[in-house]
């Protein structure tokens, strides 16, 4: 059974070389996917971090050309290596129900 939109369709004409766009038109303002997501990991960087260590990790980022990833990662790598978390503890307790 042929619904209105498809004998719609089936009466317009199609002119060879011109595609008709699909779906609703984008906004002037609207952000792409991939700036959707730095958006997100910006926030949530934020959220984990804090702003103090945040602006720090974003200034050595920018300080040796690397990705907010590369540098967490070190400084991640770094803490593990030069400390040991098993026989020292942790100087924060989380209030979080992991």
């Amino acid at each position: 059974m042929a619904t209105k939109r498809d004998k719609a369709v089936e009466a317009t004409l199609a002119l060879p070389g011109i595609k008709r766009p699909v779906g609703r038109p984008r906004k002037p303002g609207a952000l792409t996917n991939a700036e959707k997501q730095a958006r997100f990991r910006k926030r949530h960087l934020i959220a984990e971090t804090g702003e103090t260590m945040n602006s720090t990790i974003c200034r050595l980022a920018e300080q040796f050309d690397l990705p907010i990833a590369a540098v967490t990662r070190e400084l991640l790598r770094f803490a593990l290596c030069n400390r040991n978390w098993a026989q020292e503890g942790f100087p924060v307790t989380s209030n979080r129900n992991d």
